[in-house]
């Protein structure tokens, strides 16, 4: 599932909708700025279930995001994952992410835990490898094929929609951001 800035995204359609839906209120019921602020207001309920589709893939959690909206529920939360700058195995099997952190910084961590936050310290070797605490781990993808698949396509001939039904699993991997642009990470492993 996506992450905070999917959040973000989301929080900023539902602050706008609410600004749009009190001056919609404001107005006299024949108003022409009431009919254009309606006119908004569909437009951002657009936009707000185009990121749900996209972005969701929990129907549970997109009614929750709905109730908010619209009945001014409480906010539902995400889970708080950023999606990785690297991932990778080592040949004993440990798995090495690396992600950003709200301090600007870059945490390492090996097998679940925590080892090291800093600025990167990047020694690869070769593409895809990246040198740790005297291991050296293989970058590896773990988003389905057929999204890594319908990325490549894409990528090779971009004139079309981007593949949306694969955007979650292809954010979630760090592959892409939620432009749908290729991230460093993206563009290491797909040699674009």
């Amino acid at each position: 599932m996506p992450t905070r800035v999917v959040e973000d995204q989301l929080r900023e359609i539902v602050r706008e909708y609410r600004h749009v839906q009190g001056e919609h209120a404001r107005q006299s019921e024949d108003s022409s700025l009431r009919r254009k602020r309606e006119a908004e207001l569909k437009d951002l309920e657009s936009q707000f279930e185009m990121t749900l589709a996209r972005w969701l893939d929990d129907d549970a959690l997109r009614a929750q995001w709905r109730e908010h909206l619209f009945d001014a529920k409480p906010e539902p939360k995400l889970e708080g994952k950023v999606p990785p700058l690297y991932k990778g195995r080592s040949e004993a099997g440990s798995v090495l992410l690396v992600c950003p952190n709200d301090a600007g910084e870059w945490e390492y961590i090996v097998d679940g835990a925590l080892t090291a936050h800093h600025p990167p310290g990047w020694r690869h070797g070769g593409p895809g490898r990246l040198q740790f605490v005297d291991q050296s781990f293989e970058e590896v993808l773990e988003a389905p094929t057929d999204a890594v698949d319908s990325l490549r396509a894409h990528v090779a001939d971009p004139s079309g929609d981007p593949p949306w039904e694969w955007a979650a699993s292809l954010f979630e991997d760090g592959l892409i951001d939620i432009h749908f642009s290729l991230t460093d990470r993206g563009r290491r492993l797909l040699g674009a």
